[in-house]
C-alpha cells in the first residue's frame, strides 16, 4: 500500500522547485518543462495499472517513447487553455475537485486513520498534500474546460454512426452483464434529538475556548476532523474556497476571535480567526460531525421493515417508492434506478440481489447513502451490441470516436505554433 500512495503523490503532484535544478529535463513546451521523474514516475503507474513488466529495456524505453509524446500533448493543451481568457477555474471549483481527489486516494486505505498514519510516514501532512494537488487539479480542471469548448458542438449522424458500427462491429465490447433495478431509500439523517445533543456539545467546546482554554489544545482533544493533529489550523484561505456557513462566520472574524456555532453540511463548527491580510483570512476550527444516533438508525430500519412487510403482503412497490422513498430522481418514477453492469453494483447490492429472483424486492440493504429496499426487476447476460436496440450507445461510441480525432487534428495545429523541443 505504500508503494502505491508513493506513486499516486508523485504522479499527481507538482515537482518541488529544489528538484528541477537536480533533474533531467526530458521535453520542453513553450514554457512548461517535463522532468524525467514525472515521465518515469507515470511510467510506474502505467505498469502498475495495466500490469506490465517493464524488465525489458527495449519495451520500456518504446513505452516511455509512447508516454512522453502523451504528455507533450497534454502541455500542449494546458499552454492553449492558459492562453484563452474566456475560460478561468474559480478558487472553489479548484477546491471541489480537490476534495474529491482527497477522498479518492482516502478510499485506497482500509480507513481514514490507516490514511493518514501512512500520509506521515511519507513525511507529509494532510495540508502539505492539499497544497501538492491544487495546481495539478487547477490545470486539469483548465484543460477540461478548453477541451469542452472547442467539443460542445460535436455531432454525429445517423450515417457516421452506421459507419462507426460497419468499420468496428467486430472489435466493439459486448455489453456486460446486468441489471435492471429499482429502489425505495430512506436517509438516515440525525433526527433532531441527535442534532440538538451535537449542538450543545459543540456550544460547550466553545464556551471552554471562550472562557480562555487554549484553543489548538481544545481542538486535538475534541475535534473529529483530520486538522485536529495540527491544533484544527486550515491555514490561509481566500472567499471561495471554503462552504457558505463556514466562510461568512470566518470572514466577519478579527484575529483572536470565536465564532457562535457553526451549522455545515459536515457538521457543527468552532472556528477562531488568527490572522487577517487583504483578502484572506487564516482560521482554525473545531468540528463535531453531525451522524445519527443509533436510535436514528434503529428508526429507520424499523420503517424499512414495515414498507418490507407491505410488499410482501401485497402492496404495490411503486407506489410506496412514490409515498416514502427519499430518492427524488427516482420517486416520482416509481422508483426505478434504469440498468446497472453487475460490476458496477456495491458489495451490499450484489450480495442482496443474489438470494432473489426477478420482480422480488430485497431484505433492507443499508450503504453510505442511506437504507435501501431493492427490487430485481430484470437480468441480462452480456451480449454483443445491438445496432438498432443499442442505437443509443453505439451514437455516444462514434462521436467519442470523432471527438477524439478532432483533438488530434487540434493539437497538432496548436502544436505548429509553439516551440517544443523532445529531448528523450
Amino acid at each position: 500500500m505504500k508503494r502505491i500512495f508513493s506513486i499516486i503523490l508523485v504522479a499527481m503532484a507538482a515537482v518541488p522547485a529544489w528538484a528541477e535544478s537536480l533533474d533531467r529535463i526530458v521535453a520542453v513546451v513553450d514554457k512548461e518543462i517535463i522532468l524525467e521523474s514525472e515521465l518515469e514516475s507515470q511510467l510506474q503507474m502505467l505498469a502498475m495499472q495495466n500490469r506490465l513488466d517493464l524488465s525489458k529495456q527495449a519495451f520500456k524505453d518504446s513505452l516511455a517513447n509512447l508516454l512522453l509524446d502523451r504528455m507533450i500533448e497534454d502541455k500542449v493543451i494546458l499552454v492553449e487553455a492558459e492562453r484563452d481568457t474566456s475560460i478561468s477555474v474559480t478558487n472553489k471549483e479548484v477546491e471541489t475537485a480537490l476534495n474529491s481527489q482527497i477522498d479518492r486516494i482516502k478510499s485506497q486505505f482500509a480507513s481514514e486513520d490507516v490514511f493518514l498514519t501512512q500520509l506521515q510516514a511519507e513525511g507529509l501532512t494532510l495540508k502539505e498534500l492539499r497544497n501538492q494537488y491544487r495546481d495539478e487539479i487547477r490545470n486539469q480542471l483548465l484543460k477540461e474546460k478548453l477541451i469542452q469548448k472547442r467539443l460542445e458542438k460535436v455531432r454525429v449522424s445517423s450515417g457516421e454512426v452506421k459507419e462507426f458500427y460497419e468499420a468496428n462491429k467486430d472489435s466493439l465490447p459486448e455489453k456486460p452483464a446486468g441489471v435492471r433495478l429499482a429502489h425505495i431509500l430512506l436517509n438516515t439523517q440525525p433526527g433532531p434529538q441527535t442534532e440538538d445533543s451535537l449542538f450543545q456539545y459543540a456550544s460547550l467546546i466553545r464556551r471552554k475556548a471562550m472562557e480562555g482554554e487554549d484553543f489548538a489544545i481544545l481542538a486535538k482533544t475534541y475535534s473529529e476532523d483530520p486538522t485536529s493533529e495540527n491544533g484544527g489550523d486550515l491555514g490561509w484561505f481566500s472567499k471561495g474556497q471554503m462552504v457558505a456557513e463556514f466562510e461568512e462566520a470566518a470572514f466577519i472574524l478579527q484575529p483572536g476571535q470565536i465564532s457562535d456555532v457553526v451549522r455545515t453540511q459536515f457538521g457543527f463548527h468552532v472556528i477562531k480567526c488568527t490572522g487577517r491580510r487583504e483578502d484572506k483570512v487564516r482560521a482554525s476550527h473545531i468540528l463535531i460531525r453531525v451522524a445519527p444516533s443509533q436510535e436514528d438508525m434503529d428508526a429507520k430500519l424499523a420503517l424499512a421493515d414495515s414498507i418490507y412487510g407491505l410488499i410482501q403482503n401485497g402492496a404495490g412497490f411503486g407506489e410506496l417508492a412514490t409515498q416514502f422513498s427519499d430518492d427524488e430522481n427516482s420517486n416520482r418514477q416509481s422508483g426505478e434506478l434504469g440498468w446497472y453492469g453487475a460490476d458496477d453494483l456495491l458489495p451490499a447490492f450484489r450480495e442482496a440481489l443474489a438470494q432473489i429472483d426477478i420482480g422480488q424486492v430485497s431484505r433492507p440493504v443499508v450503504s453510505d447513502f442511506g437504507i435501501h429496499l431493492v427490487k430485481l426487476e430484470e437480468r441480462r447476460d452480456s451480449s454483443p451490441i445491438d445496432p438498432k436496440e443499442d442505437y443509443d450507445t453505439l451514437e455516444e461510441m462514434a462521436r467519442r470516436d470523432k471527438t477524439q480525432k478532432q483533438i488530434q487534428e487540434w493539437i497538432s495545429r496548436i502544436s505548429e505554433g509553439l516551440y517544443i523541443d523532445k529531448r528523450l
